[in-house]
């Protein structure tokens, strides 16, 4: 724990994880599909659930318990996974 309260995490990846259909579709919404009309973009939304962090990010968590992630190499922060805006312009690019 740091001395302002927040907490860095690990990464626990869990090779077996396969998102429920649900995940996919709330995640895919999020990415702003159409779920009824793309439906074979979805392998989008599933790959990203599955995407670890990039290389010199961790995921923290603020002492209210949100969870934002931080990059130890260049001290950016965001509250979104570093890879969300990844798989949008994919899901952008392969809907055209």
């Amino acid at each position: 724990m740091t001395p302002d309260g927040q907490v860095i995490l690990e990464e626990e990846i869990d090779e077996s994880y396969e998102p429920t259909d649900q995940e996919i579709l709330e995640y895919a919404q999020w990415l702003g599909m159409d779920a009824d009309k793309e439906k074979d973009l979805m392998w989008i939304a599933r790959e990203g659930l599955k995407a670890p962090l990039p290389e010199n990010w961790k995921p923290c968590k603020t002492p209210t318990g949100d969870i934002y992630y931080f990059n130890f190499s260049t001290g950016e922060s965001i509250w979104d996974h570093p890879c969300d805006e990844f798989y949008r312009k994919l899901y952008q690019d392969e809907k055209t």
